[in-house]
């Protein structure tokens, strides 16, 4: 659990931008004083307990969360090293999301089930590696949003995304085809390692 939490915490950071000791004073800060970098290292504790015959808890430190940041991230989901929240304020991940690594979420983004009247469209979405979620984007149901993707904001996601393109629109629909995210030098950083099983 620690080696994903480093990986979060190197995600918030811009490994471009600060190098050697800077770096991580500057990831010492936001690990204590950002919300959203609090929420998700609650979310990795909470993720870890909800594992355990101490279950209820885990629901406990997600209301902690919700409280001390606006997002809500239920603790069954599952979400690869390097998770990165923008901004929390609003942000829902449902119970059974999951993710590859390095996902960026911004502010108000909702990924979950459909919800009632939506039998055909039960489930929730999968998201491939350096995959980034606009503001206010809705993501619902047993979609797949592919590696390297963007989901643009308010935008609403009902259907499979490709690998490497920009959606936009309600209903979300390809604006743009982009390089494969480690050959693009405008967006390729290095990505956070896989944490191994502890």
């Amino acid at each position: 659990m620690l080696r994903t939490i480093e990986a979060d915490l190197r995600s918030n950071v811009d490994p471009t931008r600060r190098t050697g000791i800077g770096f991580w004073v500057w990831v010492i800060g936001k690990a204590l004083a950002a919300p959203q970098v609090h929420v998700v290292v609650l979310f990795r504790l909470a993720h870890a307990v909800a594992q355990t015959p101490l279950r209820p808890l885990a629901f406990v430190i997600r209301s902690i969360g919700l409280a001390w940041s606006g997002a809500e991230i239920h603790p069954d989901a599952q979400l690869s090293p390097g998770l990165a929240l923008a901004h929390s304020t609003g942000v829902m991940i449902g119970a059974h999301v999951k993710t590859g690594v390095d996902f960026r979420i911004y502010p108000g983004a909702v990924l979950g089930e459909p919800g009632r009247g939506s039998a055909d469209a039960a489930g929730f979405p999968t998201f491939g590696d350096h995959v980034t979620i606009g503001a206010h984007a809705v993501v619902l149901g047993p979609v797949h949003v592919g590696h390297g993707s963007v989901v643009g904001a308010n935008s609403v996601v009902t259907k499979d995304v490709p690998d490497n393109v920009i959606v936009a629109g309600a209903p979300a629909k390809i604006v743009r085809h982009l390089l494969p995210f480690d050959q693009d030098p405008t967006r390729s950083v290095p990505a956070p390692a896989p944490a191994q099983a502890e």
